[in-house]
């Protein structure tokens, strides 16, 4: 039995929609054009941002980080305040491995992309002296407040901490 017309116009339709929303949902989130460096003065930048951050300290062969990446990129995509997703590669210096990490489905979830630039754990003790490099490690900055660092996946809890607003 052949697809009546109006059949065929509808599904058509319902393609194109798809096709559009996927599209739109895809350019909610702009994938990282370039890695960029993770410097000594990388982290100081970021805490002065003028909006929420979600920073992600992963490596490239971290089991549980894809995971939080993605549930970061949902909880940015949620709001409504320009929050950002940063990514950060801490065992591949930029330069190394770019088109590699740009391709990784995960890392282009985020806003940017950067890999750690010197030496690993100076680096890590700028962010914060207590960590000792155990990755998934997040940074949940907001203006005007003080970091909430969390090992492993933000809880809910951390979540709705980090979307409250601000005290100005």
């Amino acid at each position: 039995m052949k697809p009546s017309e109006h059949t065929r116009r509808r599904l058509a339709l319902a393609t194109l929609l798809a096709t559009a929303l996927s599209g739109a949902c895809s350019a909610a989130v702009a994938a990282p054009k370039a890695v960029e460096a993770f410097d000594a003065t990388t982290w100081p930048a970021l805490q002065q941002a003028r909006q929420p951050v979600a920073v992600v300290f992963t490596t490239t062969d971290c089991s549980h980080c894809p995971a939080v990446v993605e549930q970061l990129a949902r909880a940015v995509q949620q709001r409504r305040d320009g929050a950002r997703l940063v990514t950060v590669v801490m065992d591949v210096p930029p330069g190394e491995a770019d088109a590699e990490l740009l391709a990784t489905p995960h890392y282009r979830r985020a806003d940017r992309l950067l890999a750690f630039d010197g030496a690993a754990a100076a680096l890590r003790y700028r962010v914060n002296p207590a960590w000792r490099g155990v990755t998934p490690y997040v940074a949940l900055l907001r203006p005007g407040q003080p970091v909430t660092f969390v090992m492993g996946p933000p809880s809910a809890q951390d979540l709705k901490d980090w979307a409250a607003p601000s005290a100005r």
